[in-house]
């Protein structure tokens, strides 16, 4: 419900770019290899070079910026309820890591997203194409 609502409110204010695909209703990371295979053929029929660069982001989850995320969602106008919770989900989360069943300390998330929301995946996107 809260990720139906941040995605509502972005896109009905036009702060996602229409060529985002990937984690949209409607439409699907195959969009992108379309606009991708289109651009390639025009370019072989108009005899032109054609230049793609991919970016793999390593990390891109764990080293956002909360208080970032927050400041980029303020500047977008997103005022009430849904900012304070997203504020909560996005503090106070500790985690472990487990290697041959052997635990660490708990940690502190101190940067990052938590992995395996949905909502993650929208606060991530969203603040990325709002910067």
């Amino acid at each position: 419900m809260i990720n139906n609502r941040l995605v509502w409110y972005l896109e009905r204010n036009k702060l996602i770019t229409p060529t985002q695909s990937g984690f949209r209703k409607g439409r699907s990371t195959a969009d992108q290899l379309v606009h991708l295979e289109t651009f390639i053929r025009e370019g072989f029929i108009q005899k032109q070079h054609v230049t793609a660069i991919f970016f793999d982001m390593e990390k891109a989850y764990d080293t956002t910026w909360k208080y970032g995320i927050m400041k980029n969602l303020h500047d977008a106008g997103l005022r009430g309820r849904l900012p304070l919770f997203i504020a909560g989900f996005l503090s106070d989360r500790k985690f472990k890591v487990r290697v041959c069943g052997i635990y660490s300390k708990l940690c502190e998330q101190e940067m990052g997203v938590p992995q395996g929301s949905i909502l993650s995946v929208t606060v991530f996107f969203a603040v990325k194409l709002i910067q």
